[in-house]
């Protein structure tokens, strides 16, 4: 990352300012709204727009280019693999990093479980298809599991200590603690090495605190704001972000079944938009509805302890060592029936 102060037009006093709203690189300047920067900061708007200009200058990455020196910029990143043959071959060798991936789906269809899957994976090696970073959590479904986690690190030959001392989460408790929170998320991608963010869900509390159709206009604005700036942080850090969404019915003459939570706003904010649901015992299927590059596709794994497998065979002949290792853990493997769901109607806008 690139110094403030190499900027034209950041000063010390300046770069305290900026500081202070977590902007510390000249990467994340160059993502600022000019707008927001002088409201944040209380810089003059010239300065704010002469600043912000600058920092793209510097990058030059935000400015014409050829095809064909973005598609070289865009093979020389790693990429982020599930250790899944189908899926990371239909992902054209797995997920791009500093995407915005969405898994929705109703309770119970395996999206936690993908993002638990994502987050360990992305600490092994590069050479094994890892980042070699840290991950935050921002948990508002109570759904951080750290004995899934633990699971999963031994699947893949971690430490299951170290693994767990590489994710940090945070219980959020509002969509305002959610967004206070996210402010300070760029700065840790920035100083600590942070390679994914999972947020487990994005649109629980949205949906809890702005219920109702006379909320639905600000709800939505206000979900557009949080994945903007989501993109913003993407685009200047490489961090790759993972987040779940939940699913509602759609009454009416058309009916639509496990319809995702946000309407257009967030369908067009994700660059992979899976699908997860349950498939046959044991099962998970994972369907990809959207990305630009890729077509739709359709993978079907076995699930246990340590994530997703392949198959059922890869699952028998790997998952007893976990298991093994859980219980002189003092971990029960022992999982309880899941209680029966309900359908939740709700009307998108």
């Amino acid at each position: 990352m690139t110094e403030l102060t190499e900027v034209s037009g950041v000063g010390p006093a300046a770069a305290k300012k900026l500081h202070e709203v977590f902007i510390t690189s000249a990467e994340l300047l160059a993502v600022q709204n000019v707008d927001d920067l002088h409201a944040k900061t209380g810089l003059g708007e010239g300065i704010c727009a002469n600043i912000v200009r600058s920092a793209r200058e510097l990058q030059g990455m935000f400015t014409f280019r050829s095809a064909l020196e973005i598609e070289k910029e865009i093979n020389s990143k790693p990429r982020l693999k599930s250790g899944i043959e189908a899926l990371d071959k239909a992902l054209l060798g797995g997920l791009m990093v500093g995407s915005i991936v969405e898994f929705y789906g109703k309770s119970s269809g395996g999206k936690s479980q993908a993002c638990c899957h994502y987050a360990v994976r992305s600490l092994l090696p590069l050479e094994d298809g890892g980042l070699e970073g840290e991950v935050i959590w921002l948990d508002s479904e109570k759904s951080f599991s750290p004995r899934i986690l633990r699971a999963n690190a031994k699947r893949w030959g971690l430490d299951p200590d170290v693994a767990l001392g590489s994710i940090r989460s945070v219980a959020i408790v509002t969509t305002h603690h959610l967004e206070q929170l996210f402010e300070r998320i760029p700065k840790l991608c920035v100083e600590e090495n942070i390679k994914v963010v999972v947020i487990d869900s994005l649109t629980g509390f949205f949906r809890a605190e702005y219920s109702g159709l006379s909320s639905l206009a600000p709800r939505q604005q206000r979900i557009n704001a949080f994945l903007n700036q989501m993109r913003r942080v993407a685009m200047a850090t490489d961090v790759t972000f993972l987040y779940t969404n939940q699913a509602v019915s759609k009454p009416g003459l058309f009916a639509v079944a496990n319809a995702p939570v946000g309407g257009h706003v967030v369908a067009h904010a994700s660059d992979y938009r899976f699908m997860s649901s349950e498939g046959a015992k044991g099962k998970r299927r994972l369907i990809l509805k959207d990305n630009a590059g890729l077509p739709n596709f359709e993978v079907n794994m076995s699930i246990g302890w340590g994530g997703f497998y392949n198959d059922e065979r890869e699952k028998k002949k790997t998952e007893s060592d976990i298991k093994e290792y859980l219980e002189n853990q003092g971990i029960s493997t022992e999982v309880p029936e899941p209680p029966s769901e309900e359908v939740i109607v709700e009307a998108e806008g």
